[in-house]
């Protein structure tokens, strides 16, 4: 016989006055007995026993969403039976994307049920009305408990379920308060079992904390399927759909949405998207280079603005889009393997767009914007730079660098500067300059 707390879910083999885990008080309560009959009864989700040769899969058959960016973030489209957590910081779209998703697949499949329990149903109307979602299969149901919840589906048979959000959802079953970590560890278990019984899909909407994770248990983010961010600021009308975890396709896919007076729309190039300012002419302080998301490359625009700082004050170091300790890093590798002086001068970095990245194939292109800056040269016409850069000054090689070069071909551009090691033989009219060192690399660019 075990205990359990009733408000974060510590299990103890004794009884304890307070628990260990959360600090509260007479909170851990004793575990019910599993029957024998429960224990010899099927598994969670009615499913027999069998070897895994004997195991039909049948034909799955996905789900297509209307839109084909997030069928590809998905791989391929959704999956019967699956469970997706889907994130976001408030106000960032979160339920405009879900209401256009039901709208399409409504359409092409029938009943769809959106479960809201922070909105009435004439909020989720009003924004219905806005989105032009219409469809008579879409049925709302403005509710929290997980009872209702449950009969409400086997009402309808939905083929997707979108429960907005799990932190509002209670089970009369445990004690606790909605949102606390025994009510979404149980609330989200149940779901689970249910989806994967019924064979539909259900959207999990989650709340995220102050930085950026789901907030809540591990639990259910280990439980789920798929697991999704919509990222962007308030201030921008771009919107990025990013995937951290599937189990039906790739991980780290995008997907980019420009947020319009009509919902979100997707788009299909990002590459010329967010090259849509470039100018063809070449500025100071200004390179293009191609990150990888997922599978896709896309070309950006990295600016840097090097400043004197007049002799006072400590310099200062800004960067949009860019992992600042990564950043530090490069800077002190142009002191020293350059022999450039960049501690009298302030430095601002950012990705034009609103994209973000942490990978190590712009670092090339972070040191060549940063000299092009403080040197006050532009970099040659229609030229593409890549390499990750070591601490002694070496360019390393990167992934994909092939597809990364074909992107590049296909926009226009005339000259790549790559890594020397890994050089792939392309047949493209693009013009490859191996480099060994950002100071061959520099020469390269006529910025030495």
């Amino acid at each position: 016989m075990g205990f359990r707390c009733g408000q974060c879910g510590y299990q103890s083999v004794k009884w304890l006055g307070r628990c260990p885990n959360c600090g509260e008080w007479d909170t851990l309560l004793p575990l019910a007995k599993e029957s024998r009959d429960d224990q010899e009864s099927s598994s969670w989700i009615g499913e027999e026993l069998l070897p895994i040769s004997q195991i039909d899969l049948g034909k799955v058959e996905r789900l297509t969403t209307g839109t084909g960016e997030i069928d590809r973030l998905l791989g391929g489209g959704l999956v019967p039976g699956s469970v997706i957590l889907f994130g976001g910081e408030p106000g960032v779209g979160k339920s405009t994307l879900l209401l256009q998703v039901a709208q399409e697949l409504a359409t092409r499949y029938g009943n769809i049920l959106y479960i809201s329990g922070e909105e009435s149903a004439a909020q989720i109307k009003l924004r219905a009305s806005r989105l032009g979602v219409t469809d008579d299969h879409l049925y709302v149901l403005s509710e929290q408990r997980l009872s209702l919840i449950l009969a409400a589906v086997e009402r309808v048979s939905p083929h997707v379920l979108i429960v907005d959000s799990i932190q509002t959802t209670l089970s009369s079953e445990v004690p606790g308060e909605a949102g606390s970590i025994r009510q979404m560890r149980e609330t989200s278990a149940e779901l689970t079992r249910l989806t994967k019984a019924r064979k539909m899909t259900t959207f999990l909407v989650g709340h995220i904390t102050k930085g950026g994770a789901f907030a809540g248990p591990k639990t259910v983010e280990h439980l789920v399927d798929v697991a999704i961010y919509l990222e962007g600021s308030r201030g921008e009308d771009v919107r990025i759909l990013r995937s951290v975890k599937n189990r039906f396709g790739a991980t780290n896919e995008i997907v980019v949405f420009q947020m319009q007076s009509s919902g979100l729309r997707a788009i299909t190039d990002p590459s010329r998207f967010f090259l849509e300012e470039h100018q063809a002419e070449s500025r100071v302080g200004t390179v293009v280079v191609p990150v990888l998301e997922g599978t896709r490359p896309i070309l950006v625009e990295l600016q840097a603005l090097v400043s004197p700082t007049g002799g006072y004050g400590t310099p200062q170091r800004r960067c949009t889009g860019l992992d600042y300790n990564r950043v530090l890093l490069l800077l002190a590798v142009i002191e020293r393997q350059l022999g450039v002086h960049t501690g009298g001068s302030d430095v601002y970095l950012s990705i034009a767009g609103g994209l973000e990245t942490r990978e190590r194939a712009l670092d090339l292109g972070v040191v060549a914007a940063v000299i092009s800056s403080l040197r006050n040269r532009p970099l040659p016409k229609r030229t593409v730079v890549i390499g990750e850069v070591g601490l002694s000054g070496e360019v390393r090689g990167v992934k994909k660098l092939r597809e990364r070069i074909t992107e590049a071909g296909k926009l226009g551009y005339e000259q790549v500067i790559i890594p020397a090691k890994g050089k792939p033989s392309s047949r493209t009219k693009v013009e490859i300059v191996p480099v060994a060192t950002i100071n061959e690399a520099m020469d390269a660019l006529a910025l030495g």
